[in-house]
């Protein structure tokens, strides 16, 4: 899908597949950082700085997942407004992150 993109897409459709891709990074990273504070948060043995440090981490990430989705909205809502034929759905999301995966394995 990707080679294919890039040989005959449009610049449209490489910008849609650009930005779901880094909302994809941008998810994955937030989620990631969800794990590290939970897993400072556990091991702080009661010490208020680390326990700070996890609950900031956590907030922190949460806000970023939130931005994410955010922005995938206003991203819609800005193309639709301007009548820009912008296909990004979920779905293709999902597809895009299927075959990052597939490529991995």
């Amino acid at each position: 899908m990707i080679r294919e993109l890039l040989e005959s897409g449009s610049p449209i459709q490489i910008i849609t597949t650009i930005i779901a891709f880094m909302l994809i990074v941008a998810a994955l990273l937030s989620l990631f950082f969800i794990i590290i504070g939970g897993i400072t948060f556990i091991l702080s043995a009661g010490q208020e700085d680390k326990i700070k440090k996890a609950v900031h981490t956590i907030r922190y990430s949460i806000v970023g997942l939130i931005v994410c989705f955010v922005a995938f909205f206003a991203v819609q809502w800005i193309a639709k407004l301007l009548d820009i034929p912008f296909d990004l759905t979920f779905s293709s999301i999902v597809d895009l992150m299927n075959e990052i995966f597939a490529s991995l394995q």
